[in-house]
């Protein structure tokens, strides 16, 4: 009898660990987090490996949130929804672009701030947005010699 009790409150004990484990994990990716902020939108071709709860930096600061990723089969380009927290005020002629920490490390959406004077509000859409790059195309484009056009191309 001593036995399933102490099996027992082993059990309770590595469940509560593991619900823990879970709680710190959910808080830590930031998909939970509710926003008193605005959400603006990406154009992008290639979205490379945005996802919701990805972040948005400006200036390497934790500004936002990635909350959508859609797919726009009429212009063929992702769309991506930002929730950009509310005391952050971005000009019309903020750039949006996709970076990664590192060579190969976490990607995120980087946010280089303009000179305007007109601020983007709730539902805009970023006027200069680029995509991820390719380590694939990078690296295919160092073999090749990159742009140059191949000799049976004519001028």
């Amino acid at each position: 009898m001593q036995r399933n009790v102490l099996e027992t409150v082993m059990g309770a004990v590595v469940l509560l660990a593991a619900a823990a484990f879970l709680f710190i994990v959910y808080n830590a990716s930031g998909v939970k987090q509710a926003s008193n902020g605005y959400h603006l939108i990406m154009r992008l071709d290639q979205g490379g490996s945005i996802t919701p709860g990805t972040d948005v930096r400006a200036a390497g600061v934790k500004v936002g949130t990635v909350v959508k990723q859609e797919f726009d089969a009429k212009n063929f380009q992702a769309v991506i929804t930002l929730d950009i927290a509310g005391d952050v005020q971005l000009d019309t002629e903020t750039a949006a672009n996709v970076d990664q920490d590192g060579l190969l490390g976490n990607p995120y959406v980087n946010l280089q701030l303009g000179g305007g004077s007109d601020f983007l509000k709730d539902g805009d859409t970023f006027r200069y947005a680029t995509g991820a790059l390719s380590l694939n195309k990078l690296i295919g484009m160092a073999l090749s010699g990159g742009d140059k056009k191949s000799e049976d191309q004519v001028q």
